[in-house]
């Protein structure tokens, strides 16, 4: 058989003809040409990554470059391009654009280097951890920072592979309003997918960083807060962290790399800017199309059908206008006056309320004695600093009452400084602190403004450091 082989091949090459046995009457196939491994099964980039079973790594000092990453679990549109930007300009912290490596698959070309590598106890699972581990690192590397960021949205379809590729990662958990995110999906590309079609296609991403947040311990992080105050936020996320804030994060700009790119993360002129920018005005809950009710009524975005938000018919958003803030003798003192209330102050009981940032069910309460619609309340720095809240953290302040409607709801308007023109009163009008010392140490308190120039009070660690909650 085997001269009979090599004859054929010479034949063949010659003369195109080969040698048969005699009445065999069976003809070859021609031979087809083999697939290359990118043509086999789905196209690289497009439809589901395949199933594959993965596991934590044997040794994580052998198995893994990368130590400690950060993971953004996010949907899409909603805001993780400002914040890898934002961390981005932290001297330690490296979050280049969306890196899509699960996209990158591991295949073997023949079954001995299959056969090879399960000799070394490496799976397909294993291998391709080890490829991705290995692109970040580098571009860690490359950038001579310590820590790396990741923040592709798709990310939170397989949270649990990341968590087990990278047992020391840490999650940060980014929420937008349903609304905002599925309007906002709809106008990046609005010939591509309808609002209809954005809402469900969004939702997908919303529910798959829902199920993240349950499965896995992390920081969340809201858009409209991180837009209000990015500062505060920001702090919050360096403390979880463990690294120092640096001021120069605000200014992201600064520290672009200027690697927006349509498809890899927001790339438009908002994001350009450079600065953190206000967010869009959030819907009312009736105003949330019925396919988000259910994930925003889970991220606290909806309110009891009681409760209102009292706005002036025609004029500026309804608020408590501050006039005056007096910081001193242990106290915060507000003076200012309702504005855009339709209907009569006098007859209702107004409340302050002071809320703290991630519990805001747990908010301090204060009688407020109106002149007209004029308010003048003070509060005692000390109440601020409760055992039970970890430091640092932020108040916002509205007042508080009873819809007329006697019905159990309630209207709540934030209490700010718009009515003067000014804006950017957070760079410019600054309170002092005061102290509230506790039994752990020097805790600092002072009222400030927001970028939305609305109010605000801060607590934050002076000898004493940080605090967690009791």
């Amino acid at each position: 058989m085997r001269i009979a082989r090599k004859l054929n091949k010479k034949l063949g090459s010659a003369t195109g003809f080969e040698v048969r046995r005699a009445g065999s009457g069976r003809v070859p196939a021609p031979a087809l040409p083999k697939k290359r491994p990118a043509e086999s099964g789905a196209a690289p980039g497009k439809g589901k990554p395949p199933q594959v079973d993965f596991r934590p790594p044997t040794d994580l000092s052998v198995d893994r470059l990368l130590r400690r990453p950060v993971f953004i679990m996010s949907p899409v549109r909603s805001g993780s391009t400002l914040l890898r930007l934002l961390l981005n300009a932290h001297s330690e912290l490296h979050s280049p654009h969306e890196l899509h490596f699960r996209r990158l698959e591991v295949r073997s070309g023949t079954k001995l280097a299959e056969r090879s590598m399960e000799q070394l106890d490496l799976h397909r699972g294993d291998l391709e951890h080890l490829l991705w581990d290995r692109v970040m690192h580098r571009e860690l590397v490359k950038s001579g920072k310590s820590f790396l960021v990741e923040k592709t949205p798709s990310n939170a379809f397989a949270y649990q592979r990341l968590a087990a590729a990278w047992p020391d990662a840490r999650f940060l958990f980014l929420l937008r309003h349903p609304a905002s995110i599925a309007k906002s999906w709809h106008e990046g590309d609005p010939e591509k997918r309808t609002p209809q079609e954005a809402e469900l296609d969004a939702l997908r991403y919303m529910r798959a960083t829902e199920r993240a947040r349950e499965g896995l311990t992390g920081h969340t992080v809201r858009y409209e807060e991180l837009t209000e105050d990015p500062e505060a936020e920001l702090r919050k996320i360096c403390e979880f962290l463990g690294l120092d804030f640096e001021p120069h994060m605000l200014d992201y700009g600064a520290k672009s790399s200027g690697d927006l790119q349509k498809g890899l993360g927001d790339w438009k002129e908002k994001i350009r800017s450079g600065r953190v920018q206000p967010g869009r005005e959030l819907p009312r809950a009736h105003e949330i199309p019925e396919p988000l009710r259910a994930i925003s009524a889970a991220w606290g975005y909806t309110r009891d059908e009681g409760t209102a938000e009292v706005t002036a018919g025609g004029g500026p958003k309804a608020h408590a206008e501050i006039s005056q803030v007096w910081p001193r003798d242990g106290r915060i003192r507000l003076v200012g006056d309702l504005h855009g209330v339709p209907a009569e102050p006098g007859a209702k009981r107004w409340r302050l309320l002071l809320s703290p940032r991630g519990r805001e069910d747990e908010p301090l309460s204060y009688d407020v004695a109106l002149d007209g619609s004029s308010f003048d309340v003070s509060v005692p720095v000390i109440d601020l600093v409760p055992q039970w809240l970890p430091v640092p953290a932020q108040w916002d302040i509205h007042l508080a009452a009873a819809t007329a409607d006697g019905d159990g709801g309630e209207a709540r308007l934030r209490a700010g400084r718009h009515l003067d023109g000014v804006k950017g009163k957070k760079n410019t009008m600054v309170f002092p602190s005061q102290d509230a010392s506790g039994e752990d140490g020097a805790l600092q308190v002072r009222p400030y403004y927001t970028v939305k120039d609305n109010l605000s009070i801060e607590c934050t660690a002076g000898r004493g450091g940080t605090r967690s909650a009791s």
